[in-house]
């Protein structure tokens, strides 16, 4: 063969081996490779911006890569708790399908709001920096009905961000990737058509290789959609290695060791060598080892309590949260507080969002005679521990009851007097009687003289009634108050602007309201959270029977599990409405309560003050001035 022949046949082959690269399909990547060679975090979504690193929250790999298209795996169900990089884990599954493997994508969070926040925050700022992405998807343009915060076009397919409390965002077209991010969070029934879960997944059943991504910090017991689908799961947990003895063991927090009241001594238990582990060691336990198929192989692995299960599950504390987010301190700081103060609210917040646990509401049934044991005699109208008065009015249509409660601190609380004026609540007589009381003075042991912070008015029943009587007596903090369910909403949503009638309608979630109540009742010892009521005529075996009327119970509500307030027939339940929303007026005011114990005295407001400032207001603004 001659020399130019030679030269020939290495052309020929050299082009051979440019066709046949062009024409090889692309390597079919993981989610978490694709991420590591192509996500960046922005700074305004990540405190550590810059490229991804799955090393950096390894227990996420094995969940992204049962995302990816060549795993046969359709549903992966995550109870998590908070820090941990799962909401990051499913936008990495959004932008790698755009750029990998492109299908119809649908990203559902909590409300409309939330998922504004997202794409303009932490989505659109990622496909910036995103170079593989770079003219197959743009952030939103005002003109561009392809492209907008909440619908993104791109090369085959489409990614729509939903609401779970908006239905149009949840049906319609067909969905191959469905990502269900903090679930529990959702409404039970969204516009009358049902649960917003069901509703999202039902568009998927077209893909026989669809990917249903459903991850939540998990809340109440009994109304939560991940723990069950977590317990229908592979069941699996993240097992770490004790860097000293090597057995491999899930962080519980029943490990977890302290001294005193002091968080900065807390150090994990080893189950088998019984030595304490520092949270230096955290990385190094939480690094992932490289082979499963190995019992012996180093490292921390996830463990299924029932492997052959067709859909994975996986259950993971806050206590796994990698060094430099949340720390081992913080939560025993948070518990630590939460125990201290019986606060309700922030307890429920550490079992959710530290442990990744639900919180159970029910059960909560408490005998009238056992709470009417520890009635007691005051030592004055308003005993020393009491630093706020509020009331809290329950309307009837021929009555109007009300109590009058004295709040310390840690939600400490003194029953001082409960009222009944009897008349029909049309007329006027029967509000007048109602106004002498509100306006009462009550001797504290200190001999202060103090009148009500705020009064909480019921307009459940003779709505127009309540909205003159309040807004006659504005300047006394005398509020009107709409009861309305649901659990997760706080206590009181506070009105932004005046009603139709000039007033100004707080609304409070009596659900939650009761639900602490009945907390504060069940408490046996005097302190944080204890109920203390007078020896008084008025407080008789019929108000504690109506203090604790009511029961919890579960009941069905477009297909999902609701939880309830239950009356029995022939029972009443003022006595509970009105210690109701006197709490209600509390958080109306929401004062600093440690400020006030640190100064020794109860709060005394005077409403001539705010009288006098709301007639110059409003001269100001006659006077065109804004």
């Amino acid at each position: 063969m001659s020399w130019n022949d030679t030269q020939a046949e290495q052309k020929v082959t050299a082009l051979y081996s440019v066709f046949a690269s062009a024409i090889r399909p692309p390597k079919r990547l993981t989610v978490s490779e694709w991420s590591d060679g192509n996500r960046y975090l922005t700074p305004e979504g990540s405190s550590e911006p810059g490229r991804w690193r799955t090393a950096r929250f390894p227990f996420l790999r094995r969940i992204m890569d049962l995302l990816s298209p060549q795993c046969p795996t359709q549903r992966v169900t995550v109870m998590k708790g908070a820090q941990l990089g799962f909401t990051e884990a499913g936008l990495n599954l959004v932008l790698y399908t755009v750029d990998h493997a492109p299908a119809p994508i649908l990203f559902v969070q909590k409300t409309v709001e939330n998922v504004e926040r997202l794409s303009k925050q932490r989505l659109e700022k990622s496909i910036r920096l995103t170079p593989s992405l770079v003219g197959k998807i743009g952030i939103a343009k005002s003109r561009d009905s392809s492209n907008t915060i909440r619908l993104k076009s791109f090369p085959g397919g489409i990614l729509i961000l939903g609401g779970a409390n908006s239905a149009a965002s949840l049906r319609s077209m067909p969905i191959q990737i469905l990502i269900l991010d903090e679930e529990d969070s959702y409404d039970s029934d969204v516009g009358e058509e049902g649960d917003p879960s069901e509703l999202a997944i039902a568009r998927t059943r077209n893909f026989p290789r669809r990917k249903i991504f459903r991850l939540s910090t998990p809340a109440i017991r009994e109304t939560s959609k991940i723990e069950p689908n977590y317990e229908e799961g592979s069941r699996e947990r993240y097992h770490v290695q004790c860097p000293y003895c090597g057995r491999l063991q899930v962080i519980y927090w029943s490990q977890m060791k302290w001294e005193g009241d002091d968080p900065d001594t807390i150090q994990l238990e080893c189950l088998r060598c019984k030595k304490l582990i520092s949270e230096r060691f955290k990385t190094q336990m939480l690094r992932e080892c490289e082979n499963y198929d190995d019992p012996d192989a180093p490292g921390a692995r996830w463990i299924a309590e029932n492997p052959d299960a067709k859909d994975k599950s996986f259950h993971i504390s806050g206590l796994y949260s990698p060094l430099g987010f949340f720390s081992w301190k913080d939560a025993a700081a948070m518990f630590i507080k939460a125990t201290r103060t019986f606060d309700k609210d922030l307890l429920k917040v550490y079992v959710n969002t530290v442990l990744g646990e639900t919180w159970t509401e029910t059960g909560k049934t408490i005998e009238a005679h056992w709470v009417e044991k520890r009635k007691e005699d005051y030592a004055a109208e308003l005993p020393s521990g009491v630093l706020v008065v509020t009331i809290g009015c329950d309307v009837q249509e021929d009555r109007i009851e009300a109590e009058t409660v004295g709040w310390g601190l840690h939600m400490e609380s003194w029953s001082i007097d409960y009222a009944v004026f009897m008349g029909d609540t049309e007329h006027e007589a029967v509000w007048e009687q109602l106004d002498g009381y509100i306006q009462r003075m009550w001797k504290h042991t200190s001999g202060a003289l103090v009148t009500p912070a705020v009064v909480a008015v019921d307009s459940g029943h003779r709505a127009q009634a309540v909205y003159r009587f309040c807004r006659k007596r504005e300047f006394l903090r005398v509020f009107p108050v709409k009861g309305e369910d649901g659990f997760g909403k706080g206590y009181i949503r506070k009105p932004k602007a005046r009603n139709d009638f000039g007033v100004w309608l707080f609304l409070a979630y009596v659900d939650e309201i009761k639900s602490r109540v009945y907390s504060q009742l069940q408490i046996a010892e005097r302190g944080p959270g204890f109920c203390h009521f007078p020896r008084k005529p008025i407080y008789d075996s019929a108000y504690f029977r109506g203090l604790t009327a009511e029961t919890l119970k579960t009941a069905k509500k477009g297909g999902r599990r609701v939880l309830r307030w239950e009356l029995p027939k022939g029972r009443r339940n003022e006595q509970l409405d009105c210690r109701g929303y006197a709490m209600a007026a509390l958080s109306i005011l929401n004062p600093n309560m440690e400020r006030l114990a640190e100064r020794g005295r109860p709060l005394i407001l005077s409403g001539r003050k705010i009288e006098r400032k709301r007639v110059r207001r409003r001269r100001v603004v006659s006077a065109g001035v804004s």
